[in-house]
């Protein structure tokens, strides 16, 4: 991993202005290592800014609103109407937690910036960002902190308690509470993130939601179903939902007994069904979601069908499920 830090240092050099933007709808854990990675930048002398639409904060959930509020005097940050202000050949993208163009918070971005890195945790899929300046992806990671976390530590910075405990929260939503995809690096990593000042009440107060959030879920799970003795699937009855509460759902069912994957469907605009997939690890539900044009990880797998309905998506999916179990 130091050869990898050593071009990214190397590569980031030959730029003053950095610009970090994260896919769309970002969760704690793109927010969180795209401030980590900020903070890096900072030591190393370059003027950094995070993409973020600032204006319309209610877009993002409220721990990523809460960190955002947090970090509001320590970070600067761009949207996309004052990106003219630092373009220029002094200027490059980092796209960080995300390597897909259509992915990404601002996908028009890269239209205006010739300069791409591309750093990711997230198994390859074919439409990934090309030409760019540097493209890694470390599938085996449990999530973007755990990577920016180890450049840190690489370089010597000092993360602070604000930005080491949102990114301890990332890293926990991305591992299902350290459940999922985790290993001895992601705990040291934890341990790492700690020892730089994480504060555990103020990552519960991250990671709390409202009551409202919470009916709402245990509502979509209330209607969720078993089959195959070992597959927990849930389709959402209303129109417009949103991928974080398809994440969530999915993520909560897996935490059933006797269940090794899980799947949650919904529609999330007139002509997009989105499915979010987990599991325990026995079956991939990548190689599911690839059928279906997604991707993701292993244990941790999405996609978005687009011109075909909720109950085609749900058929599809048992289908593929009748194949394979």
């Amino acid at each position: 991993m130091e050869t990898l830090f050593e071009k990214l240092t190397e590569v980031l050099s030959k730029y003053q202005n950095i610009i970090v933007m994260s896919h769309q709808n970002p969760d704690l854990d793109a927010v969180g290592s795209s401030m980590g990675l900020c903070q890096i930048l900072k030591k190393m002398g370059k003027k950094s800014y995070i993409l973020f639409s600032q204006k319309d904060l209610k877009k993002y959930n409220s721990s990523v609103r809460k960190a955002l509020e947090k970090v509001k005097n320590e970070i600067d940050f761009l949207y996309p109407d004052t990106l003219k202000d630092v373009l220029g050949d002094s200027t490059v993208l980092i796209v960080l937690d995300v390597h897909q163009k259509d992915r990404v918070e601002y996908p028009e971005v890269l239209d205006q910036i010739d300069k791409v890195i591309v750093l990711d945790h997230h198994i390859k899929n074919n439409s990934y960002i090309k030409d760019t300046e540097l493209f890694y992806i470390d599938s085996t990671m449990s999530s973007m902190v755990e990577l920016i976390s180890h450049y840190a530590k690489f370089y010597g910075v000092n993360l602070g308690v604000i930005i080491s405990t949102i990114m301890l929260a990332g890293m926990e939503i991305d591992t299902n509470g350290f459940n999922l995809k985790t290993t001895e690096k992601t705990f040291e990593v934890a341990a790492y993130l700690t020892s730089s000042g994480a504060d555990s009440v103020f990552k519960q107060t991250l990671l709390k939601e409202s009551k409202d959030e919470y009916l709402r879920r245990a509502d979509f799970i209330k209607s969720s179903f078993v089959f195959h003795k070992n597959i927990g699937m849930c389709v959402l009855p209303t129109l417009n939902c949103k991928k974080e509460e398809l994440a969530e759902v999915a993520e909560e069912l897996l935490n059933f007994e006797y269940v090794e994957a899980s799947f949650a469907i919904g529609q999330l605009d007139e002509n997009v069904v989105g499915v979010s997939a987990r599991s325990m690890g026995d079956i991939n539900v990548c190689d599911i979601m690839k059928k279906l044009g997604g991707g993701g990880h292993v244990t941790n797998a999405a996609c978005q069908v687009i011109d075909k309905t909720v109950k085609e998506v749900e058929r599809s999916i048992k289908n593929i499920l009748g194949e394979i179990l």
